[in-house]
This record gives structure tokens, sequence and C-alpha cells, in this order.
């Protein structure tokens, strides 16, 4: 039970929650808390034992115990020294950010290698979501599209930056691509809160999506000659398995853990390799 403190819990928080607490202990671990948000969930990281370096565009807002929550913008990265953490929580941040390729490689660089990196983010690849998007390219039908009435959620008075709300979200297709070119390998990916009209409108569309994605699975493998043919089933066929599998067709939220298995350079040499027989000026 969390914290009264901490009330109202939104759906993913008690997801995350969960999960934090089934960590072992954190003591002599450092761990990035970004954005911290009230701090809940910095509270049961410095209760694990961890070194909690909290961090939020409005630190005021932290009730943590024990824990001092600092000032930044992930506009401006993150004030910490490379290779300085174990593990970084980002909740609820990634969808209020456009560049995810700046924000991941920053990720990247604050982590150790082999550093753990937790994500969660409101998703657009469950049923529902695919269905809404079809029909008022909005997340949910009930739901406007994104526009300059919602899409800011704060300005300032002394600058021209704006913040933005879910004006970026992600899908788990594109959400696999950006963590995977910026050096992370998805461990494990977590239930979230199921939705319910997604059950019905998912079995009524699997057949189709399932079909289509073999389909295009199959066609894609002649379109790409450039990389090895065992490579590229490989590659190809995980996103056959993300599309259909039950937590991106049924979850209202991506909640995946994630191990920094590179750097951003090292996984940007990988990406090279991939692209040389393409671009012949790459080989040389």
């Amino acid at each position: 039970m969390l914290d009264p403190k901490y009330q109202p819990v939104r759906n993913i928080d008690r997801y995350v929650t969960a999960y934090l607490r089934s960590l072992p202990d954190l003591t002599g671990k450092v761990v990035v808390d970004i954005p911290c948000g009230d701090g809940r969930a910095s509270d049961e990281l410095h209760q694990k034992g961890a070194t909690v370096r909290a961090f939020d565009l409005y630190p005021e807002f932290n009730k943590a115990d024990g824990v001092e929550a600092e000032y930044a913008d992930l506009n401006d990265g993150i004030p910490m020294d490379d290779a300085s953490a174990d593990m970084l929580l980002c909740q609820e941040g990634i969808e209020h950010m456009p560049d995810k390729i700046a924000l991941l490689s920053e990720f990247n660089r604050v982590l150790k290698p082999g550093g753990m990196l937790i994500v969660s983010t409101p998703s657009i690849s469950y049923a529902r979501a695919r269905l809404s998007m079809l029909i008022i390219e909005t997340d949910f039908w009930r739901r406007m599209p994104p526009t300059e009435i919602d899409s800011l959620w704060f300005t300032e008075k002394e600058t021209d930056r704006l913040y933005f709300g879910h004006l970026f979200l992600v899908g788990a297709q594109h959400l696999q691509t950006v963590v995977t070119m910026t050096g992370f390998k998805v461990t494990e990916r977590r239930k979230t809160a199921p939705s319910g009209s997604s059950y019905f409108w998912g079995v009524l569309m699997y057949p189709f999506i399932a079909l289509m994605s073999l389909r295009t699975y199959y066609k894609y493998l002649k379109k790409v000659p450039h990389v090895e043919p065992g490579r590229l089933r490989e590659i190809l066929w995980e996103r056959v398995k993300l599309n259909l599998e039950p937590n991106t067709m049924f979850r209202k939220h991506l909640f995946w853990i994630m191990q920094k298995e590179a750097t951003v350079r090292e996984r940007t040499a990988e990406l090279k390799e991939l692209t040389r027989y393409k671009n012949p000026e790459l080989s040389g």
C-alpha cells in the first residue's frame, strides 16, 4: 500500500511500485529517477538502500523522505558524469520528448556498462489505440487528436521554451527501434493495466493483423539484400512477435526493463556494418 501522501494512484504506479519492491537490496547502487514527480518511486528505491538521484522540472513537488530532488530538464541532459549510475528509471517521461534518440542516448551515457534502464510510457500499440488511430488519429476515439490547445502543459514567462504533454506518444515497434539503436537490449516486457475494449477488438482484429504481419515479413525478406539473411530473419521475426504479443495488443502502457549492452558509439559502428553493402561509401 502506497503512503497516502502519494494519492491518487495512477494505474501505472501500481505496476512500477510492485516491480521496484520485487528488486533485491540496492545498497551501494546509484539509481536515477527522472522525472521523479512526487517522489513515490524515489521513496521505494531509497527504502531498498539505493543512493537515489532524483530529478524533475519541478523538484519542489518531491515528497520522498531522505531524498533531495534536483532540478533537471531532459532537453538539456542529466547533470551527472558518464557511466555513473547503476540503474535509471524513467516513468511516464519519454512521451513528452520529441527526440527519443537523443533522450535514450543520454540515458546510455549516464548508465554504467550493463546498467539497467526501466521505462514506462502510455502505449499506442494496443488494439483500441490502433483502431482509434485509424478512425480519428488519436489514441482514444473519445479524445480529439493532439492540438495546440492541449499539447502544451507548461510555458515559462522568462523563456520561449515549451513543455509538451502527450504529443509524442510512442508505439512498441518505434520504442524497440530507438532502444536498440541507442545500445540497449530489452530483457523483460512487463504486464500493465489491461484495456477491456482491446480484448474485444483485439480478438476481432487478431487474424487480420497476424496474416498481414506474416505476409509483410515474407515479402520484406526479399527487399533487404544488404543484410545477412540469418540476421535479417532474426530481426524481422522478433518484430512480428512483438506486434502480436499480448502485452502489446491488450495493455495500455509499455513497461520495459532494459540493459545497456553497448555505448552509443559502439552501437553506431554496428549499425554502419548493417548498411555497408547498401551504402558502398561506408564500406571503405
